[in-house]
């Protein structure tokens, strides 16, 4: 025989809970408090079951909610959703469930952050439109500019660099060479900027020993703008928030604060890696030996020290060691 269960009833009208009973019928249920009795077919419910220490729910039509007073809900109230609800609140109690969603957890952030945002910062990066690149960079540029001074290198010799990277350089789009003098802001430094400019800084100009070490420097930074490694490199720093631009498309919010980004960011050590690779090609390309390069970063290393505070060369462009054994092994 089927019996009663006692309930909370919200008839929807008034803020006022009333002591009731819960009746079966071949329809639904009957709903019974003080001298009135209401009928509620199994498609005006919504079951909504226990999670944690609230008790499951019914909603109803217009506003009307019943409440049970325990987890025990009567077998006789067999609705759509009961089923899978029950199921979550036994896995929401059991501790192997528990342990099992929470590695599943794991490797999900894991995997996000690992693959997921790389390859959505690399998907947008590579789809945004250049009018977009130019004021992203032109913005950056300025921050570089109001960082740093002046360059002290003489109009002749800042002219011969430039020669030296339009007679050689091979670029998907050729950049323009800006001279700065970093001081303690970025010191001996090459950067290159999404709006298709590198800045080279006046002491690792000085601290280059010969045009080909330059050469080296200019191909790497070549490799940097072509794969547009600082723009991915600076969305990627966003985190969650661009999967949520990847699957929107809605970039607006973030755009604005991209070109600080694009600065502060430091490379990872693929793109790195990357970069100079490009750097390798090139210099192969012109009959250069790639060592060149290896010698100054193994230079730049030993007069900067890589534990330094400061932003230098090297701690922006990270894992010195492994980039200097890949180009020497590729060296002739």
């Amino acid at each position: 025989m089927m019996t009663s269960t006692q309930i909370h009833y919200y008839d929807g009208k008034i803020n006022h809970v009333h002591l009731a009973e819960l009746l079966p019928h071949p329809q639904g249920a009957i709903v019974r408090y003080g001298n009135e009795e209401k009928l509620y077919t199994f498609d005006q419910m919504t079951y909504i079951g226990a999670l944690g220490k609230i008790l499951p729910v019914i909603e109803l039509p217009h506003d009307a909610r019943i409440e049970f007073l325990t987890a025990d809900v009567p077998e006789w109230l067999q609705l759509k959703q009961r089923k899978l609800s029950e199921r979550v609140h036994k896995i929401e109690g059991s501790w192997r469930w528990i342990a099992v969603s929470f590695v599943a957890m794991v490797v999900v952030v894991v995997t996000t952050f690992k693959w997921g945002i790389p390859f959505a910062a690399h998907e947008i990066a590579m789809q945004l439109p250049e009018k977009t690149l130019n004021t992203l960079g032109d913005q950056a540029q300025q921050f570089i500019i109001d960082q740093t001074e002046k360059s002290e290198l003489t109009p002749q010799r800042q002219q011969q660099i430039r020669a030296l990277y339009q007679n050689n350089i091979q670029a998907t789009r050729p950049a323009t060479i800006v001279f700065r003098k970093g001081g303690n802001f970025i010191h001996a430094n090459a950067l290159a900027v999404p709006n298709g400019t590198i800045i080279l800084t006046d002491e690792l100009v000085k601290l280059t020993k010969n045009d080909n070490e330059l050469l080296g420097v200019l191909a790497h930074e070549q490799g940097h703008l072509d794969q547009k490694h600082s723009l991915q490199q600076a969305l990627q720093s966003l985190g969650i928030t661009i999967l949520y631009v990847a699957l929107t498309g809605d970039s607006s919010d973030i755009l604005s604060g991209l070109p600080l980004v694009m600065v502060s960011a430091k490379y990872s050590q693929n793109f790195e890696l990357q970069a100079d690779q490009h750097a390798i090609a090139e210099m192969r390309r012109l009959n250069i030996s790639p060592k060149y390069l290896a010698d100054f970063l193994q230079r730049l290393s030993k007069e900067s020290g890589e534990d330094q505070e400061a932003s230098d060369f090297l701690q922006s462009h990270p894992t010195t060691a492994k980039r200097i054994a890949q180009i020497e092994a590729q060296s002739p």
